[in-house]
């Protein structure tokens, strides 16, 4: 299962920092700091930081100045529960090169797989969205234009027919996710997530009455 967001200017610095785990957020109990080391990165080393290299790319487009533009993107692609785990560095890998054709090398903002939250491993993809702009010529920044309803509704199997053709054995694309809706955003799954947690804490008060 893939989820994806639209980033605005004010949240971008502290999401790549958190991806990147140099703050630490206390509300957020799924992460195990002593695991941390193990996440690595599969984005380009461009020699600066991914801020750095974020606001490089965008002085190179157009973008309107306005708060509520969402100016970089971001998809978590979750390795599937039957992965074995030797296979999952592959998984990851040409889950990422398939992002990268589809968003185009320069727009990738961070790349990072995280081994250290609870559940299965994901990779975080984060992204300028980029479209032609056709009214001042060049490109422009329109998370709109790139993640239009048909990307969401392909994205998850042609996700699975590059992993086939690379011969990655693993199953994205499933009865499950289209009976899902094929795509929730982050924050839909992390409510998911609280409920799920909440159910289970229910359960567990209710068993100690008896």
């Amino acid at each position: 299962m893939a989820t994806v967001q639209k980033v605005k200017a004010s949240a971008v610095v502290n999401l790549l920092r958190h991806n990147e785990r140099t703050i630490r957020s206390p509300a957020n109990r799924d992460i195990d700091f002593q695991r941390s080391p193990e996440n690595y990165s599969l984005a380009p080393d461009r020699g600066i930081s991914s801020y750095d290299y974020f606001k490089e790319r965008k002085e190179q487009l157009y973008c309107y100045n306005r708060s509520d533009v969402n100016v970089m993107a971001g998809w978590v692609v979750t390795a599937p529960a039957d992965l074995p785990e030797q296979e999952k560095v592959r998984f990851f890998q040409a889950t990422y090169n398939f992002l990268e054709t589809r968003y185009r090398k320069e727009n990738v903002i961070q790349a990072i797989v995280h081994r250290d939250e609870s559940g299965q491993d994901h990779l975080h993809f984060c992204f300028i969205p980029v479209a032609p702009d056709l009214k001042h010529g060049g490109e422009k920044i329109c998370a709109n234009e790139v993640l239009t309803r048909k990307e969401l509704r392909n994205f998850h199997p042609d996700l699975q027919s590059y992993l086939d053709r690379q011969g990655v054995h693993a199953k994205v694309y499933t009865g499950i996710t289209k009976a899902q809706g094929g795509n929730r955003t982050v924050k839909e799954l992390k409510k998911e997530r609280e409920l799920q947690r909440e159910r289970q804490n229910s359960r567990s008060r209710d068993l100690g009455r008896w």
